[in-house]
């Protein structure tokens, strides 16, 4: 049978779209389903603390797990994102890239954690928890440096498009901390919040042994820590770590943020809220994520990709928004009668930036393939600003936890009409151009030999 011109060729790329966006999905799935496993047992976990725990000592864990996160964050340095774009780009070497980013993220994270536990509450009083004593500012110090080590390797494992191992260590982690939490519970009398802090902590580290099957395998891989690559991309690496803070900050910081504008026990009802808000967020956050590594392997896919994220986006926000229409109330109300009175008409309004924050997380994937962070920052940081500032806007005009979520939900719908521009030109144009892009934005230093 005589074969068409080109017909080989566009059947390969045909068979290459279809397994990039199986890859995209299954990938993205993996990550969702680590937040979804991670979220249930993370209203279990939360459920049991505002049943057995004060909601001073609630509200203030609550607060320390946000500044865990948000130190843990600081502490990667960009290597957990430089990692995701780099391993799929490299046929060896991946372990020992891994090893030396995990060791600097780790003792940073130690660091910083210890300077917070001992700073912050000169600053913020209903943070004095924090360092009642030794055992606590250390369980908060090693949490910080855990969540730092745990970021850069679900980051590693996204990266090698090894999704199910990040969701197994994820679930791992829930389930342990939940059960560490029960004990405690029972037989703690007034406990405060850093048992509550240290549980979490604890989960991390038990989960970590998951990914033991990773590094036993056997190959021409090293383990020892390699540095060379880190520092030879240190410059890029700068560039995501700045890049990724003005993401999360907003994120983890507004929960220590509605400590000081209202209160602890206030911040008990809006972390749960929050918390279930994010779960939303995370279909297109995951979705965006997956397609970083994706597109660095092969950017002609990244228009297809943009597409179809956009269009599950959107129909699982507006799905997920009906829903909170009846359920959010009874959802909260498992926590108790305060925190569905308090949380429910917060959630409504948190629930509603799942659309602009959807252009916003793919904004950030297609900025990241392109290598054009540089200009992008003044963008990002100017909406982590903005963030913030809504926020307190929103409590000083006599809002409490629902003018907090006004201000905050105005700021990104503002940074969605913004960002979203790049994000429509780049489903819109050509795939050649894309390439293109990825190819000359691309830093000396980031280049690998074919």
């Amino acid at each position: 049978m005589r074969r068409l011109p080109g017909a080989e060729k566009l059947t390969a790329t045909l068979a290459e779209a279809v397994g990039s966006q199986r890859r995209l999905l299954g990938n993205a799935g993996s990550m969702l389903g680590a937040t979804v496993i991670t979220s249930l047992l993370g209203v279990a976990f939360w459920w049991l603390a505002a049943r057995d725990f004060s909601a001073d000592a609630v509200g203030v864990a609550a607060a320390a797990v946000g500044a865990m996160t948000l130190l843990g964050f600081l502490a990667t340095l960009g290597l957990g994102t430089l990692l995701m774009g780099e391993l799929p780009r490299r046929d060896s070497g991946h372990r020992s890239m891994i090893n030396a980013a995990s060791a600097i993220t780790a003792a940073t994270g130690v660091l910083l954690g210890l300077a917070f536990a001992v700073l912050a509450p000169l600053l913020i009083s209903n943070l004095a928890p924090l360092n009642d004593s030794w055992i606590a500012i250390g369980s908060f110090a090693a949490g910080v440096g855990l969540t730092a080590l745990a970021f850069v390797l679900d980051q590693a494992m996204i990266g090698l498009l090894q999704g199910g191992l990040q969701m197994r260590r994820n679930a791992a982690f829930a389930l342990i901390k939940l059960i560490v939490l029960v004990p405690i519970a029972l037989l703690v009398a007034d406990a405060g919040a850093a048992w509550i802090y240290s549980a979490w902590a604890a989960g991390i580290a038990a989960s970590m042994v998951v990914l033991s099957r990773f590094y036993m395998r056997r190959g021409e891989d090293p383990l020892r820590p390699d540095f060379a690559p880190l520092m030879a991309l240190r410059l890029s690496a700068a560039s995501h770590h700045a890049f990724n803070l003005a993401l999360q900050t907003p994120a983890l910081a507004l929960p220590v943020l509605v400590v000081g504008l209202v209160s602890a026990a206030a911040n008990a009802s809006f972390y749960i809220a929050w918390m279930i808000a994010g779960l939303l967020v995370m279909v297109p956050v995951s979705l965006g994520t997956v397609l970083y590594p994706i597109g660095s392997r092969d950017p002609e896919q990244m228009k297809h990709g943009l597409r179809l994220s956009l269009r599950i986006s959107f129909a699982f926000g507006l799905v997920a928004n009906l829903i909170l229409v009846v359920a959010a109330a009874p959802m909260l109300e498992v926590f108790g009668t305060g925190y569905a009175d308090e949380g429910a008409p917060a959630l409504h309004i948190l629930a509603l930036g799942v659309f602009p924050l959807a252009f916003k997380t793919l904004y950030v994937s297609v900025r990241r393939v392109r290598r054009t962070l540089g200009p992008a920052l003044p963008v990002v940081w100017g909406g982590t600003a903005l963030e913030l500032l809504g926020a307190v806007l929103g409590a000083e005009l006599g809002g409490g936890l629902t003018g907090i979520a006004w201000g905050w939900l105005a700021a990104v719908c503002v940074e969605g009409l913004v960002m979203g521009g790049d994000v429509v030109r780049a489903v819109r144009s050509p795939a050649s151009e894309a390439v293109a892009a990825g190819a000359a934005d691309r830093p000396a230093e980031t280049r690998i030999p074919d």
